[in-house]
């Protein structure tokens, strides 16, 4: 993967060499990071208290046998997690996670961090509050939910969903259909962690998927293909497998009759319209299915699931989202068989591959590069960072919301209904320009929603005059990030601090020196580590 360590100084983006030293000719914003106005010196980072953290490098907590699991298996791992196992962990089933989340983890232990995440504690009711207030843009309610929730797993796997079910917000167009997205998006999040088989079933009768695919638009006497040929490519079967264009004609017969009804100041709902269903036999997937039968849209889902190829599918794409890309099919069978024997719950099957030898082994490290909202999330996870009110933030939402699309990604808006195409492709340059962008949006840190910087992380301010505070600003925030950093890189942070000699931190004025350690938290998140998970 090529090199992703970036420095932000002065609103532009420069590639950074580590070995070659820092940029030169930086600039001193005047701004605060964010484009808010200039942190004044009486910014009330803590003076006092705690003595600052050590100056040494971060070590990494490690012992024989880290990440020993096979690469090729899904039975348990041990339960016993180091520091990085458990970072491992919360990353990528959380985005980010704070110092004390991690040192939970590891007192709990594998089967019991994984059993916290499953589980379903309901939002506090200013998240909900808070989330609601943006009405009709699921943008701005789901980045809420996605910071601030205590079920981010959860939220995690309705966004895969969204992104496997990819449905689009752009077809709802009729003022009557503005409620469409909202109903989506509750169903994707209602089901993320249920049972596939409903899922696939309230998928069919989603009212802004029936406008995305077409069903709401196929009667018996013209069937529409396309929601048929992706229920099985994309949803349930893959590219390529048991089915031909005769199974699709013959399926989108099966799926006839199902329309949507608008009614004077109710949201369209979906109705199955008999009238309009071929009530013909079809014959689909022949060789397999006995006979030729009238088959409607619940009974070809379930001769959909009944196909081998079906649990297969699921499992696999499970297996490669949390852990890599390359599962035998050993290991792809064997998570198959759970599927089916729980009848299609997701849990189940979720926590076999969390608590797998798999996702603990060296090729689930670092394999997976993390799309713009993921990133902004896990670093705003990472710091304790969060939004409490739109005016405490000074609408900073809609500024958010639009670098992330223009960053490549924005939510319930996906390119086709393949979704994102991932991995090194949200690395072009410009979306990665809009990416650092999108992380200059700062809120409130730590539990005293602190501004502007998470001081609760950081020395007090009132040793920031002292020379030996760089380093040991530089060494918290590596911390926090997980981040082991050699002495030339260290080094090369602490230059980010004095602006490469321009002035000496602790030489600064105090005014300025926020929006220095702010391009410091900027540039390691946009290390190469960190982007990647």
């Amino acid at each position: 993967m090529r090199s992703l360590r970036y420095t932000l100084l002065g609103g532009s983006v420069a590639l950074l060499t580590l070995a070659g030293g820092c940029p030169t000719d930086p600039t001193v914003p005047g701004d605060s990071p964010g484009g808010g106005t200039v942190v004044s010196g009486n910014d009330p980072g803590p003076s006092g208290g705690n003595p600052p953290p050590p100056s040494a490098a971060p070590q990494t907590q490690s012992f024989d046998g880290e990440f020993s699991g096979d690469a090729q298996r899904v039975s348990a791992y041990r339960d016993t997690l180091t520091s990085e196992e458990a970072h491992h962990l919360l990353r990528r089933t959380s985005l980010g996670a704070t110092s004390r989340e991690v040192d939970d983890a590891v007192a709990r232990g594998l089967s019991a961090t994984v059993d916290a995440l499953l589980a379903y504690t309901p939002p506090a009711s200013e998240v909900v509050a808070l989330a609601e207030s943006y009405e009709e843009d699921i943008r701005k309610r789901w980045q809420v939910h996605l910071m601030e929730s205590p079920n981010i797993l959860h939220e995690r796997m309705a966004m895969f969903w969204h992104d496997r079910f990819a449905t689009s917000a752009r077809v709802a167009n009729d003022y009557r259909e503005r409620n469409l997205p909202y109903q989506h998006w509750m169903m994707l999040r209602r089901n993320a962690l249920g049972n596939y088989r409903q899922f696939l079933l309230d998928l069919t009768l989603d009212p802004l998927m029936l406008l995305w695919l077409d069903g709401a638009d196929s009667p018996k006497t013209n069937p529409n293909e396309n929601y048929c040929r992706e229920f099985w490519e994309l949803f349930t079967l893959g590219r390529d497998t048991v089915y031909v264009e005769d199974d699709i004609k013959e399926g989108a017969r099966a799926f006839t009759g199902i329309t949507l009804l608008y009614e004077h100041n109710m949201d369209p709902r979906p109705i199955f319209d008999l009238y309009n269903h071929d009530e013909t036999d079809k014959l689909v997937f022949p060789g397999r299915a006995p006979t030729p039968q009238n088959y409607n849209y619940v009974s070809l889902t379930d001769l959909t699931l009944a196909q081998p190829e079906a649990p297969r599918y699921v499992a696999r794409n499970l297996f490669v989202f949390f852990v890599h890309d390359h599962p035998s099919d050993a290991v792809v069978q064997e998570l198959a068989d759970l599927l089916v024997a729980s009848n299609w719950e997701l849990r189940p099957l979720v926590r076999k591959i969390l608590t797998s030898q798999a996702l603990f082994s060296q090729a689930a490290r670092f394999n997976q590069v993390s799309s713009p909202v993921e990133h902004y999330v896990g670093v705003a996870r990472t710091l304790s960072m969060h939004i409490h009110s739109e005016d405490s933030q000074g609408y900073i939402m809609d500024r958010l919301v639009n670098d992330l699309r223009d960053a490549g990604q924005e939510l319930l808006n996906p390119p086709g209904v393949e979704g994102w195409s991932e991995g090194e492709h949200w690395l072009q340059d410009q979306w990665v320009m809009s990416r650092a962008n999108a992380l200059g949006r700062t809120m409130e840190y730590g539990d005293a929603r602190y501004p502007r910087l998470p001081y609760h992380l950081l020395p007090p301010t009132s040793t920031w005059t002292e020379r030996e505070v760089r380093g040991q600003i530089v060494d918290a925030l590596a911390r926090a990030f997980h981040l082991p950093l050699t002495a030339a890189e260290r080094d090369i942070y602490i230059e980010v601090l004095d602006q490469n000699g321009h002035r000496a931190f602790h030489l600064l004025n105090p005014n300025q020196q926020p929006s220095h350690v702010f391009e410091v938290i900027r540039l390691m998140a946009m290390d190469e580590r960190v982007i990647t998970r």
